[in-house]
């Protein structure tokens, strides 16, 4: 029999959708403050030319980074994390319309993980309505998509940006392990 232990902490990072840049800047100022330092901002990216989903909500081209957070997180508290970035999107929303839309997730070392409040069948139930999907896996030295991945996770730019954050959290593993030895 097995005997459990802690979760290794992993990777928490943030993908951010907006219109505007002065209320991203505000939400990255409220994530900073609830989750720590950001040790990775990438470039931006169209995310209206993936897809249109937001764009009525949003009203406009939507666009969106990502930014990864130095402090790894136990992963178990992925559910209270979405949560409290959704508490964030409602601080930024006028008449029930978001102007920044919050996407925090997880990456380890073998998969990029993401919360969600919508069901589906390859979606784990987590708690307090949040679920979880394996979005990619890392494997051969590549991200690796799945028939439900996001076309923006699954475009080659947002993966080397991915990778990028991958590559960060495995050397501070690295360190941290050669510390505790």
């Amino acid at each position: 029999m097995g005997t459990p232990s802690e979760f290794e902490r992993e990777k928490l990072f943030s993908g951010i959708l907006y219109t505007n840049e002065r209320k991203r800047d505000l939400a990255l100022s409220k994530l900073v403050g609830s989750f720590g330092k950001i040790d990775f901002i990438s470039r931006e990216f169209s995310f209206s030319s993936f897809s249109d989903y937001y764009g009525y909500e949003m009203d406009g081209e939507v666009m969106r980074t990502f930014v990864s957070f130095e402090n790894p997180v136990d992963p178990s508290e992925i559910a209270k994390i979405k949560l409290a970035t959704n508490e964030i999107e409602a601080v930024f929303s006028v008449d029930g319309k978001r102007c920044v839309n919050i996407d925090p997730g997880l990456i380890n070392r073998g998969a990029l993980l993401l919360p969600t409040t919508k069901p589906a069948g390859h979606r784990i139930a987590l708690s307090c309505g949040i679920y979880i999907e394996m979005t990619l896996f890392w494997s051969r030295g590549r991200w690796n998509t799945f028939p439900w991945t996001y076309r923006d996770f699954a475009s080659e730019g947002v993966q080397l940006e991915m990778k990028k954050i991958r590559d960060i959290y495995i050397k501070a593993r690295r360190n941290s392990m050669r510390k505790e030895n």
